[in-house]
């Protein structure tokens, strides 16, 4: 019973003493624990980027930012000349009106004046519906184009980054603004000039 016990003890003991010369990362894998390995991994396997200064310099977000400010420019435009019109319609509404009151004065007929503000009324319906559908579909078709701009720009930054971890044999990208690290390789204005030159 007694050597059991320092057998026991004897197996943990040993046991401890070579779990402690192994580390088993997230990926199961058993790799011994050395000083060496370990800066490779903190220095050399991790490149780091300012992602939204990227994003921002890359020539393809500011020609969309060009684009999508055209665009908006254009659809300005149209809607101001649709509330010009829209306007317009009111202030003719507003002469029938006071026709309507000088011919009930003088008990003039109004009929042929109630069917002109009655047609002035259903374009102002008309105008009013023309702004909204507009405006409505403007801020939509913004969105899209967004989308559809960014996604383009990300794919182009994501292949970038692909060459930067080929080119440092690294095996991750972090963005620079979410980790913070005295030892860090900074690929930013790499990857920013990269997007130019291409």
């Amino acid at each position: 019973m007694v050597l059991r016990k320092i057998f026991s003890v004897v197996v943990f003991f040993l046991f401890m003493a070579v779990a402690f010369c192994f580390e088993i990362p997230i990926n199961g894998a058993v790799e011994r624990i050395d000083e060496p390995a370990r800066n490779k991994t903190a220095e050399n396997n991790i490149i780091f980027v300012d992602m939204e200064k990227v994003f921002n310099s890359h020539p393809m977000t500011l020609e969309y930012k060009k684009e999508i400010k055209a665009f908006v420019r254009t659809r300005k435009d149209a809607i101001e000349n649709l509330v010009k019109e829209f306007n317009s319609l009111k202030e003719q509404a507003k002469i029938v009106n006071l026709k309507i009151s000088e011919a009930k004065s003088e008990n003039k007929p109004l009929d042929e004046l109630f069917k002109q503000l009655s047609d002035i009324g259903e374009l102002i319906n008309v105008k009013k519906s023309d702004i909204s559908d507009l405006s409505e579909r403007t801020k939509v078709e913004i969105v899209l184009m967004e989308e559809r701009n960014t996604a383009g720009v990300l794919k182009d930054i994501e292949s970038l980054l692909r060459e930067e971890l080929k080119k440092y044999g690294a095996t991750i990208v972090l963005d620079k603004q979410v980790v913070v690290t005295e030892k860090c390789k900074d690929v930013t204005d790499e990857v920013i000039k990269m997007a130019k030159d291409r």
